[in-house]
């Protein structure tokens, strides 16, 4: 839609784009939302599939601590 107001002194033009823009409204939020789901699937895949490392106990060496001090 186009509109035009003339009058002295005063020019102004006024685009509306509100229905022509919907559609792209739509597609940059489908693409959002479809790059969260897979950066948090990605994410949790990622934290499923980290192995789990037993650490190895050492035994406390057996120290005088009178002769420490």
């Amino acid at each position: 839609m186009w509109g035009f107001t003339l009058q002295l002194g005063l020019a102004t033009a006024v685009l509306d784009f509100t229905k022509d823009l919907s559609l792209l409204g739509v597609g940059l939020f489908g693409l959002l939302a479809l790059s969260t789901g897979l950066i948090t699937f990605t994410a949790i895949r990622h934290h499923l599939l980290q192995k789990t490392t037993p650490m190895t106990d050492t035994a406390p060496l057996a120290t005088d601590h009178r002769k420490a001090a």
